[in-house]
């Protein structure tokens, strides 16, 4: 009991009103005193407690019967209440803080630490996209984002997903998305996860997730990293669809977990192989940016 009765009150229950109503979700319609024997709560205080609760939509009272019986309402409407509740606050809040609100300079790089506070942010970039959204996420993350993602692809002609996953499970309800398949390689390179969103060609999120205790992303309009953010992930489309298009010719050329494409610094010895056909041209596999 003691795990929820910490859970109300950041919900503004005191402990007193959070035993009431437990007390009566657990054993059923009571009277008074019955509520007071059963939740520990002081005979003298309980009836205004009982009151509070039956304001905030908590519980409800009969009055047919001599003492009066009180009941909980039942955990879904509890709940629902609190959240209209928390809305209406939070409405308020939000009119009142209009008035101090100041423009922010986007063209700065503006820290956000915390996981939960990260893929918050995600949603709401994701939910406000109008014309496009390109992303590299990672299976182990994508849950907290799938929603706005389905969206995304139902809502907008353009919208590209690099999908990466530690253990290479890549299913997910999604469409136009490409599997990266170089996870270790880059695990072993950046240390960790990372999340990349680049929204209408204006605005990025992006910065590693070491895991759900320890993660700090960038956010910013800055022209440049936006555009940057955007190519590089558009490239790596590119890329995936070339590798895709070759088949067992790119199994041949670079193994069969194609680890050898990775090899980007003995240009030489492999310009030799490519033209051992007698062809002096070369082509960059992965075609124009």
């Amino acid at each position: 009991m003691d795990k929820v009765i910490q859970l109300l009150k950041s919900f503004n229950f005191t402990e007193s009103e959070s035993k009431v109503y437990i007390s009566l979700l657990k054993n059923g319609t009571g009277t008074g005193y019955e509520v007071s024997k059963n939740s520990a709560v002081p005979r003298s205080k309980v009836y205004n407690i009982l009151e509070i609760l039956m304001e905030k939509g908590c519980i409800v009272v009969s009055k047919q019967t001599n003492p009066v019986h009180y009941s909980a309402v039942p955990i879904e409407e509890f709940i629902e209440n609190i959240k209209s509740s928390v809305d209406d606050s939070l409405t308020e809040v939000k009119n009142e803080l209009k008035s101090y609100n100041q423009t922010m300079d986007l063209e700065n790089f503006w820290y956000i630490r915390g996981y939960k506070n990260i893929f918050n942010k995600c949603r709401l970039l994701l939910s406000e996209a109008k014309s496009e959204v390109y992303i590299q996420v990672w299976k182990e993350d994508i849950h907290h984002i799938i929603e706005e993602l389905r969206a995304v692809e139902e809502r907008l002609e353009r919208s590209v997903i690099i999908l990466y996953s530690t253990n290479h499970d890549y299913q997910v309800p999604l469409v136009n998305y490409y599997k990266h398949g170089f996870e270790e390689e880059k695990l072993q390179e950046s240390g960790g996860r990372w999340i990349n969103i680049v929204v209408d060609s204006k605005e990025i999120l992006f910065g590693h997730i070491q895991n759900d205790k320890n993660a700090e992303v960038i956010w910013t309009q800055s022209t440049p990293m936006v555009f940057l953010a955007k190519e590089n992930i558009k490239h790596d489309a590119y890329c995936f669809r070339l590798i895709d298009a070759m088949g067992d010719d790119a199994k041949r050329q670079f193994g069969d977990e194609l680890k050898g494409i990775r090899s980007i610094y003995n240009q030489k010895n492999e310009k030799k192989v490519v033209t051992n056909d007698n062809s002096d041209d070369y082509t960059d596999p992965c075609g124009p940016d």
